[in-house]
């Protein structure tokens, strides 16, 4: 053979193309798994949270995160402007949502110990915390009928420690997007002023001390 030539191995490039292939991004199936084992958990949140904990391990959150997020919090997938899809089919919901559970402190505060651990993977630190809570926001502006749980929300994250008082009111100064900021940042002013009237409360009581 002349040393100039490569050799040819026959069938190589197919069987190498099948094995590098990326694999099929099928958010329906991902749903499918997902609603199945919360509604097979019944009203126990103690299971749910044990399902989603153990199903992580094969199921690709990062990959479905906006799949996730439509049934950790409305219950099912959504089509854009905020609709269910599939919204007469039971086995394609489930009512363990954020926005199905009871309104009272205890209940909520119950979902964000469950639903914390999931996110605080996404936000483990300063800039990520930011990326959550843009994402949460265009999520919410490209889904109209959220667009007035903004607040909820980033509340309900604040107080399951998935997000920071300093990522909070670095999103509200500087780094919030474009998508409805003026009803996002009006949604917010409240909370905000009462974060940083703590915030220079507790600097004050540290000068003291």
């Amino acid at each position: 053979m002349n040393k100039h030539q490569k050799p040819v191995l026959t069938g190589q490039r197919f069987k190498t193309r099948k094995r590098d292939e990326k694999e099929k991004f099928e958010p329906t199936v991902f749903r499918d798994t997902l609603v199945q084992g919360l509604n097979e958990a019944g009203d126990d949140l103690e299971a749910v949270a044990k399902f989603l904990d153990s199903t992580g391990s094969r199921l690709d959150y990062r990959r479905y995160a906006d799949t996730l997020f439509d049934i950790l919090v409305a219950g099912s997938m959504l089509a854009p402007g905020g609709t269910r899809i599939d919204d007469g089919d039971k086995t394609k919901m489930t009512n363990h949502c954020v926005f199905s559970a009871n309104e009272d402190h205890e209940t909520i505060r119950n979902y964000a110990q469950q639903y914390a651990p999931l996110l605080a993977v996404f936000s483990s630190q300063g800039q990520s915390e930011l990326i959550l809570l843009q994402k949460v926001q265009e999520y919410c502006y490209d889904n109209i009928h959220f667009m007035k749980a903004f607040q909820k929300i980033v509340v309900l994250f604040y107080k399951a420690d998935v997000l920071s008082e300093e990522a909070i009111l670095k999103w509200y100064k500087e780094a919030h997007v474009a998508k409805g900021k003026s009803v996002f940042l009006d949604q917010m002013k409240k909370f905000v002023e009462w974060l940083q009237n703590a915030e220079e409360e507790s600097e004050s009581e540290g000068e003291e001390n």
